[in-house]
C-alpha cells in the first residue's frame, strides 16, 4: 500500500511540472499571438503606422490607429473561440490536449481581462482604442461590463468542456487544481520576468502583472464551477511529458531573454 501511495505521489509530482512547463508555453505564446500577430500585423496594415520595436509587453511604432491596440485583444478573441473549439472535437487527454484548452482559454480570459482592466483603470490596448470617443465614461463602463460577462462566461464554458472530458475518460477532476495552479504560476511567472526586462519600468505591473496574475486568475476558479464528479478516481493525466518540460525550459529562456528588452524592427 505505502508503494502504491508513493507511486500515486510521484506521477502528481510529474504531472504539476509538466502542467507549469505547459503553461509556461501557452502563456507566452498567447503573448506573442496578441503583441506580434494581432498588433504587428495590424500596424503593418495600418496607414502612417510603423513598428518600431516588440517586446513582451508592447508594440511601440511611429503613428498611431485605433485599429492597432484593438487587433490585440481582438486576435485573442477568435484563437481562443477557434482553439476551444478546436479541442472539442479532439479526442483523449494528454499533454497535447491540455495544452490546446489552456491557449484557448488563457486567449479568452486576457482577450476579456483587456476590458474589465481597460474599463476600470483606463489603461491597457482598448483604453488606447477608444480614447477620445465620447461619453467616455460609457465607453470604459461598457468595456468593463462586458469584459465581466465574457470573462465569466469562458470560465463556464472551458470548465465545462474539461470536466466532460475528464469523466469521458473515467477520470476525477479532484486533482484538477494541482495542474492549473502550476499552469497558472509558471506562465504567470514569465510573463512577469520577461516584462521585468522592458525598459520602461512601469510596465512590469501595469502590462506584465496584469496580464499574467491578475488576467489569468480565471483558470483558478474552473474547478469550483465544474459538477460533482461523482467518486471518479484521482490518476496522473499528463505523465512525464519530457519534451514538453524541454520545450517549457527554452521556450521560457528565448521569451525571456529575447523578448523581455524587446526587438528593434
Amino acid at each position: 500500500m505505502t508503494d502504491v501511495i508513493g507511486a500515486d505521489r510521484n506521477d502528481m509530482r510529474r504531472d504539476r511540472i509538466a502542467a507549469a512547463s505547459i503553461g509556461v508555453l501557452a502563456f507566452a505564446a498567447v503573448d506573442v499571438a496578441h503583441e506580434a500577430l494581432g498588433h504587428g500585423i495590424a500596424a503593418l496594415l495600418a496607414p502612417a503606422v510603423t513598428p518600431v520595436a516588440i517586446s513582451t509587453v508592447a508594440l511601440s511604432t511611429l503613428g498611431t490607429s485605433r485599429m492597432v491596440p484593438l487587433a490585440g485583444p481582438l486576435l485573442n478573441l477568435i484563437l481562443g473561440s477557434a482553439c476551444l473549439a478546436l479541442f472539442r472535437r479532439v479526442r483523449g487527454f494528454g499533454p497535447g490536449a491540455f495544452f490546446l484548452w489552456l491557449f484557448a482559454t488563457a486567449n479568452l480570459l486576457n482577450a476579456f481581462g483587456y476590458g474589465v482592466y481597460s474599463g476600470v483603470l483606463d489603461f491597457g490596448d482598448l483604453a488606447v482604442a477608444v480614447q477620445g470617443l465620447e461619453p467616455h465614461a460609457a465607453w470604459r463602463a461598457g468595456m468593463a461590463a462586458l469584459g465581466l460577462v465574457g470573462y465569466y462566461a469562458t470560465i463556464r464554458i472551458a470548465a465545462g468542456l474539461l470536466s466532460r472530458r475528464l469523466a469521458s475518460l473515467g477520470t476525477g477532476s479532484s486533482q484538477l487544481l494541482s495542474l492549473l495552479l502550476p499552469a497558472y504560476l509558471g506562465g504567470s511567472t514569465v510573463l512577469l520576468a520577461g516584462a521585468a526586462l522592458n525598459p520602461i519600468a512601469s510596465l512590469v505591473l501595469m502590462s506584465g502583472l496584469t496580464s499574467g496574475f491578475l488576467c489569468m486568475a480565471g483558470l483558478l476558479a474552473v474547478p469550483a464551477v465544474l459538477p460533482e464528479e461523482g467518486g471518479l478516481p484521482v490518476r496522473s493525466v499528463l505523465g512525464t511529458a519530457t519534451a514538453w518540460r524541454v520545450a517549457g525550459m527554452i521556450g521560457a529562456t528565448l521569451f525571456v531573454a529575447v523578448m523581455g528588452p524587446g526587438i528593434a524592427l
